[in-house]
């Protein structure tokens, strides 16, 4: 596997770009990309069909890079990853969600991918506003299995929380999935989740609830829980709510972060990122601040002793990240890029996928994400 990434600011740069590669003897036949709703989506599609470049993308908000020596973060861009890679060791399959419940997509993306590869792996991207990224990741897993290595994130829109898109190199859908299977025989995937959020006040209990829809936590309509533990409006909705979620406790001991997707004003109810079962005790969580970044690198560490190479890597972190650190946010960026020295291209989400803390794949909110790709010859 050889592997590319970079920050593009315009159509015309991507070709440029892609043209210096192919140049310079670098054939890509694979590119992941993650791009600002700011950029025509359907010519930059057009750009990779018209090079016989497969394609898997969503609309992001807020693009990482690392090549080069450089590392950075942008807004209306895109960031990219060329891969180089034999035919028979990916395939990609684009679903549109219109008339399935997020469960039945993630069903039916794991179904269309089955029996290409013994083993697989699966990178992930569905839509942000309309997938619950919990029901999928049941969907998918309900096919895989647990042990099934399944990494990813749920596409942006530049924070406008209005409409956000997945494509490949043809179609171009503001409902469904995306997903680069990987012939885990041949190239590793690997990753790890990581958050640092921490908990607020006491104990709630989420009293009505429908999949990833609150409707009343502790009796009292959800929106004005929100409203009062917060003091802030409903005009501050759901912007703010992706920087304060709620830690979700589940019955294993393990804890789940879920951020506002959206509001329903009408029927004082919100709508979460990801499912928030009836009967579910939560808090309210927020960044402790700066700490985070030692959270991360400590787990980043731990992790790097049995994940020491990487040919590739791609990073799915929660939008709140970037709101809560700030510029410092590259700080963390660049801990991946001290630890394994590999290209890298990410994205700002409104949702991950990855594992969890008692090894099994999860749906997240506030985490930092990293995954690593890696030829299985480079490991032998």
């Amino acid at each position: 596997m050889k592997a590319r990434s970079m920050l593009i600011s315009s159509i015309k740069s991507l070709d440029k770009q892609l043209e210096s590669f192919f140049e310079l003897g670098f054939n890509p036949n694979l590119a992941i990309v993650f791009t600002s709703i700011s950029l025509p989506i359907k010519e930059l599609m057009m750009v990779f069909e018209r090079r016989n470049i497969r394609l898997a993308g969503c609309t992001s908000c807020g693009e990482i890079a690392v090549y080069d020596g450089f590392s950075g973060i942008s807004e209306q861009s895109a960031a990219v990853m060329l891969i180089e890679i034999p035919d028979n060791q990916f395939s990609i399959d684009i679903i549109n969600g219109n008339g399935l419940s997020s469960y039945e997509l993630g069903l039916k993306a794991a179904q269309q991918g089955k029996g290409i590869f013994n083993d697989r792996a699966m990178i992930v991207m569905a839509s942000g506003l309309k997938v619950n990224g919990q029901a999928l990741i049941e969907g998918i897993l309900s096919e895989t299995g647990p042990g099934t290595p399944i990494f990813g994130g749920l596409a942006g829109d530049d924070a406008h929380f209005v409409e956000t898109w997945v494509f490949d190199q043809k179609q171009l859908l503001n409902n469904g999935i995306i997903v680069v299977n990987f012939d885990s025989s041949k190239i590793r995937v690997s990753g790890l989740a990581t958050s640092g959020w921490i908990s607020l006040g006491a104990d709630l209990k989420v009293t009505s609830s429908t999949d990833n829809v609150v409707f009343a936590i502790d009796g009292q309509p959800a929106l004005d829980v929100y409203k009062r533990y917060l003091s802030v409006s409903e005009d501050d909705l759901p912007a703010i709510g992706v920087e304060y979620p709620l830690m979700l406790k589940r019955n294993d001991g393990t804890t789940a972060l879920r951020a506002v997707m959206g509001v329903d004003k009408q029927a004082r109810s919100l709508i979460f990122a990801g499912s928030v079962p009836e009967g579910s005790l939560v808090n309210f969580s927020s960044s402790p601040g700066f700490e985070v970044i030692d959270f991360t690198r400590k787990n980043l560490e731990s992790f790097s002793l049995s994940s020491r190479h990487a040919d590739c890597m791609l990073l799915f972190s929660c939008m709140a990240r970037h709101l809560a650190l700030g510029p410092l946010v590259i700080e963390e960026i660049d801990l991946s890029k001290s630890l394994w020295k590999a290209p890298l291209a990410g994205f700002f989400t409104y949702g991950e996928i990855g594992i969890n803390s008692a090894g099994q794949c999860d749906f997240h909110n506030q985490t930092y994400t990293i995954v690593l790709l890696e030829s299985i010859e480079t490991i032998q």
